[in-house]
């Protein structure tokens, strides 16, 4: 009886638990709508008579507008005679808002205002995230809408610059991001209990499919990414117009666990940017301020912020200036990418001769780059999962906003790939629009055959890909993907470094056959062909290292290549089997052994292993 009863009880805990399980999806997911569904809303605090002056505030994530009420009255103590401005686009944690559509709707608003009330001076002030959405709407008022939910289209997409932005002359950043926030570099300053409730609150969002607002903003993000790149454009843009630039001033709290002052290095290039460190403050009390202590010091220093040049030169004087890791003479820059099992060794071959064919042929003092930086070892296992290919992605974008702003002059960035290095760069152009390739080597590419390269012929040059003649780690393992019942477990992944491009602009430059395997193209004797197409942009091939024809034993072998899957996969459920089998006799000699606890130990250590043998391999 008492066995029946605490069966019972268990089925109520069961039922109970898988109850909160539902009540907690169904709220996470209700949250998301309102998040979507309350995009964006204006709070007007006028001033008594007509304004020349407009003041724009954002929030940050969650906070709403009530959480800028301190910094409003603060502002309005030193500008009674100004319109300011509260943008409210919602605080839902899980909000499914689209910070493009925000921003976009923060720029036409802008020109409203503009054309209705002709201000002569506008100051912009954004937090945390609110600072992303103010630069975003800026430069889209600069004209740079590639990205913008109404540009449409993969090609490049500008207008002429709005009214409103020629008045912005200040942004005030309060822990303004720039790079985006990182999850890891949130948790690892929190406490342990706000790291268990961020890492919760993350899996939950993908879950469940929630939280595109906050994860539109995570480093290398495209609304991160393509904003870096938009910025420091907007702001070579304006000098090339003869336009001032706005004044930029980022107040950071000394403890920030977003937002670090590696951020700063894209903002530095727009005129007097200026760094405030304000004492004892997170990037969560930024926004608290008070009449005493460092809620005081938070206050002073954001009215001087809106202050005369007096008080501008004030905080110029007692802060310190961050120093500009720039060369204006570099004027071309080579990004040489490695691929999987691969530290990237191989890519120093490249910089003499880039660099002598160079100087060859450009005008004394412009200077070429060699990148070769490096997303460290990616082996086989995560290079079929998409998150973990995806993370690469974003470090790419990061590099080359990075590029960007570390050479102010730079005119063209060309590329070298080889195997998960074209993958990053193929990814990226579907991404980020405003992503611009000149010349792009392909080696062992992993790229889909059926890549649309057409559609990005606005950005990027040309693309030379190399064919292995025997590149049977193409044919074989990317190569599946590209079947109709695989292409949804990885629907970016494919055979081009084996079977070349269907694209006309893709394979306009192709070689069709490099002689050996999935590094063949990088041979010492190759390097003069790819040297020729970076540079010049021409096609010669290596008769050394060609061959015309394969055995087209190799082309059934790839095109059969679910039965080398099935093969591995049926040695692996094999071998699980004959573990199993010898557990469970084990289990029979051994009393002390129960069955399940020596299947868990047999099949958990082989399955353990297996994985180990996916992340080194």
């Amino acid at each position: 009886m008492n066995a029946i009863i605490n069966q019972i009880h268990w089925y109520y805990i069961i039922a109970a638990l898988a109850a909160i399980f539902v009540a907690m999806i169904w709220a996470v997911r209700w949250n998301a709508r309102l998040g979507r569904n309350y995009v964006l809303r204006l709070i007007e605090n006028r001033a008594s008579a007509p304004a020349k002056e407009l003041i724009v505030l954002v929030h940050g994530f969650t906070g709403g507008a009530e959480s800028m009420v301190g910094v409003r009255d603060a502002v309005r103590e030193i500008k009674p005679a100004a319109d300011i401005v509260l943008f409210d686009y919602g605080k839902h944690p899980f909000s499914n808002g689209d910070l493009f559509r925000i921003a976009q709707e923060i720029d036409d608003k802008m020109e409203e205002f503009q054309a209705s009330r002709n201000y002569s001076e506008i100051m912009l002030l954004g937090y945390s995230i609110g600072a992303l959405l103010l630069r975003k709407a800026y430069v889209y008022g600069c004209g740079n809408i590639a990205d913008a939910p109404t540009a449409g289209g993969d090609q490049a997409v500008s207008r002429p610059p709005r009214q409103w932005v020629r008045q912005v002359k200040r942004f005030v950043l309060l822990a303004g991001m720039n790079r985006g926030w990182a999850r890891e570099r949130r948790t690892s300053y929190s406490s342990s209990r706000s790291a268990a409730l961020i890492h919760a609150a993350w899996w939950m969002a993908k879950l469940t499919g929630t939280g595109l607002l906050i994860r539109q903003a995570l480093c290398g993000e495209p609304f991160v990414a393509n904003l870096r790149l938009q910025w420091l454009e907007a702001m070579r843009d304006a000098d090339a117009r003869g336009t001032p630039r706005p004044q930029v001033l980022q107040l950071l709290g000394d403890r920030d666990d977003v937002v670090t002052k590696d951020d700063s290095r894209d903002l530095s290039v727009a005129r007097d940017f200026i760094w405030v460190t304000v004492n004892n403050t997170t990037h969560d009390n930024t926004v608290r301020l008070g009449n005493g202590g460092t809620g005081l010091e938070r206050k002073r220093k954001i009215q001087l912020a809106f202050g005369d040049d007096e008080s501008i030169e004030k905080l110029r004087r007692t802060n310190p200036i961050v120093t500009r890791d720039e060369d204006p003479d570099v004027k071309t820059v080579v990004f040489v990418l490695h691929g999987i099992r691969d530290m990237g060794e191989w890519t120093s071959n490249f910089e003499a001769p880039l660099q002598k064919a160079y100087h060859d042929t450009r005008p004394l003092g412009d200077k070429l780059h060699i990148h070769r930086a490096s997303y460290g070892f990616l082996a086989m296992g995560p290079f079929l999962i998409w998150a973990d290919r995806q993370k690469n992605v974003r470090w790419f974008m990061d590099q080359v906003t990075e590029l960007a702003a570390r050479f102010p002059n730079l005119k063209e960035i060309h590329f070298i790939g080889h195997s998960n290095g074209t993958y990053v760069l193929a990814s990226a152009l579907q991404k980020y629009q405003t992503l611009k390739v000149g010349y792009a080597v392909l080696a062992g590419s992993v790229i889909r055959k059926d890549y649309p390269w057409s559609k990005f012929t606005g950005r990027i040059k040309q693309v030379r890909n190399y064919v292995g003649s025997k590149d049977l780690v193409v044919g074989f393992f990317p190569r599946l993907f590209e079947l109709p019942f695989a292409s949804a477990i990885n629907a970016d992944i494919g055979s081009a470094g084996f079977n070349g491009f269907d694209d006309s602009f893709g394979n306009s430059m192709e070689t069709r056959f490099v002689r050996g395997t999935h590094a063949a193209a990088l041979v010492e004797d190759n390097i003069p062909s790819i040297v020729e197409f970076i540079i010049h942009g021409r096609k010669i091939d290596i008769e050394t290292v060609l061959t015309r024809d394969r055995p087209s034993a190799l082309q059934l072998l790839s095109n059969a290549c679910w039965i080398v899957w099935l093969g591995l996969l049926g040695l692996i459920v094999s071998v699980a089997g004959f573990l199993a089998w010898i557990a469970i006799v084990l289990s029979h000699h051994l009393t002390w052994l129960p069955t399940p606890v020596a299947l868990a130990v047999f099949l958990g250590g082989y399955f353990l292993f297996i994985w180990y043998l996916l992340l080194t391999v």
